[in-house]
């Protein structure tokens, strides 16, 4: 490119709604995931366990671990089966 040539520093309209979507998307996941950790680190008693059961195939889930399901969009399901354990 040439030095008198301009650059494109800015995104392009659509390219912006689509970054602005994909950002949002992936913080209603964290959002969806920290919630459910903070309720199993509620019943386990430290951030540590409650890492390991996010992270440990369950049958509840089909053999999936809790993070994966909250991944699909599965946190409704996973916040149930958490509270079902508190009782």
């Amino acid at each position: 490119m040439a030095a008198d040539e301009p650059t494109k520093s800015a995104l392009e309209p659509d390219a912006f709604a689509a970054l602005k979507e994909r950002f949002d998307q992936q913080s209603r996941k964290a959002q969806a995931y920290y919630t459910v950790m903070h309720a199993v680190r509620g019943i386990v008693g430290s951030d540590e366990a409650a890492s390991a059961w996010m992270n440990e195939a369950q049958g509840a889930f089909g053999g999936k671990s809790a993070a994966e399901a909250v991944g699909e969009g599965r946190e409704d399901e996973v916040l149930a089966h958490v509270r079902s354990l508190e009782k």
